[in-house]
């Protein structure tokens, strides 16, 4: 069975935790397998499409960045195929003269016969190697807007003392 979640807020914890881009991680569980494979990333504001791509033995509760590039790169979508294909759908690596790089990305059906034995950072750029396809981004302004009236509520309720309210 294969279990799908899409996050929706960032995780203010990410840097604390280990994880370094948090935006609307993308998750792809595999209960045969027991692994949860985690895709994480953004936008630079200048240049990259950054992210990880995380394998989470939910056993043992090792967690393995598979990206073997240092800033690895942005992952917009996850789907185990089976116990040892795992779909990953990517930005590219950046918008260099590329106005499509924002609603195209790359797809790659990575094969592992065991991913409790793959280590971390081995997967390059031909493993990630797949062909150009429609991969719009969500506009982001509306749930960034109920976060900020959430959070400027909790702020009010906060100045006038009623913290207890929260």
């Amino acid at each position: 069975m294969i279990i799908n979640y899409t996050g929706e807020r960032t995780d203010p914890t990410a840097e604390a935790s280990g994880v370094k881009h948090q935006v609307k991680p993308q998750r792809q569980l595999s209960t045969e397998t027991g692994q949860l494979a985690v895709g994480t990333g953004r936008y630079d504001g200048g240049y990259f499409f950054e992210g990880e791509l995380l394998l989470l033995h939910l056993e043992t509760g090792e967690t393995r960045s598979l990206i073997e590039h240092e800033i690895g790169r942005q992952v917009l979508g996850l789907e185990w195929l089976d116990e040892q294909a795992l779909q990953v759908l990517m930005a590219p690596p950046d918008d260099w003269q590329d106005k499509q790089a924002w609603v195209e990305g790359h797809v790659a059906v990575v094969h592992r016969e065991n991913w409790a034995a793959v280590p971390g950072r081995s997967l390059t750029g031909l493993d990630l190697a797949g062909p150009r396809v429609p991969a719009p981004r969500p506009d982001g302004r509306e749930a960034a807007r109920r976060v900020l009236a959430e959070v400027s509520a909790a702020w009010r309720m906060q100045a006038t003392g009623h913290a207890d309210d929260l």
